[in-house]
């Protein structure tokens, strides 16, 4: 079996639907000894004492799991960007307790679908740290989630471009929400997103989509089963 050590999932903006995407992800490799993770989560709910992360949630009822709280690292409560929330709830934000999660998923797990949190400018620490930051610190490719609406061509180039400048690789983009009878523009913006952006890999979820078979998420992926080894 041919396993990436992770993918960091992020998107052109919030509300994209990077969660979604992740859920679909999770959902294909947690067969094969992979997690999701979801190193900071604001805007989390108090729940029987404890503050849940809506994104966990979601990603554990999409795939008929309880709750699990090791799918997360730092939990902030306020509805804004990290860096603020931590700053609010007098918490800092350190990335070698991040770091030292992460090796541990690693050992445990076979791949990671690592979420963000907003966009790649996202800061964690205000004026130090920021969301790619993170991406090199773990240091694994990127999955782009991106509309195919009007002005989607902008917010992926400049995302993609800025991704490469940094030194980012960049796996692949899922665009999402695509409507499910597509329409013309929404094919020149892929298009051209694909092309400028230089991007060969990709996958394309329709306006509420509940199912991508298995097979075209592991491709998209590059995941290579082994079919004796799957059935011992």
């Amino acid at each position: 079996m041919k396993l990436n050590k992770g993918y960091f999932v992020t998107a052109t903006d919030t509300g994209i639907g990077k969660t979604y995407v992740s859920a679909f992800l999770y959902k294909a490799v947690k067969k094969y000894e992979g997690a999701y993770y979801k190193p900071v989560q604001s805007g989390c709910i108090e729940k029987n004492g404890r503050l849940t992360a809506s994104d966990i949630d979601f990603v554990c009822s999409f795939n008929n799991e309880k709750y699990d709280f090791s799918k997360g690292t730092y939990f902030l409560k306020e509805e804004v960007s990290p860096h603020l929330a931590a700053e609010i709830e007098n918490i800092e934000i350190n990335f070698e307790k991040i770091k030292k999660y992460w090796e541990n998923l690693k050992i445990k797990y076979k791949t990671i679908i690592v979420e963000g949190a907003g966009g790649v400018y996202v800061p964690l620490i205000r004026d130090r740290y920021f969301i790619y930051d993170l991406i090199k610190d773990l240091n694994i490719p990127v999955i782009l989630v991106c509309s195919t609406k009007i002005g989607a061509v902008n917010h992926a180039l400049l995302t993609i471009n800025f991704l490469k400048n940094t030194g980012i690789k960049i796996h692949g983009i899922v665009f999402n929400r695509v409507s499910e009878n597509i329409k013309n523009f929404e094919k020149d913006n892929i298009e051209i997103i694909l092309k400028t952006g230089e991007i060969k890999k990709y996958l394309i979820i329709k306006e509420n989509q509940k199912n991508i078979s298995e097979d075209e998420i592991l491709k998209f992926l590059d995941i290579e089963i082994n079919l004796e080894e799957n059935n011992e």
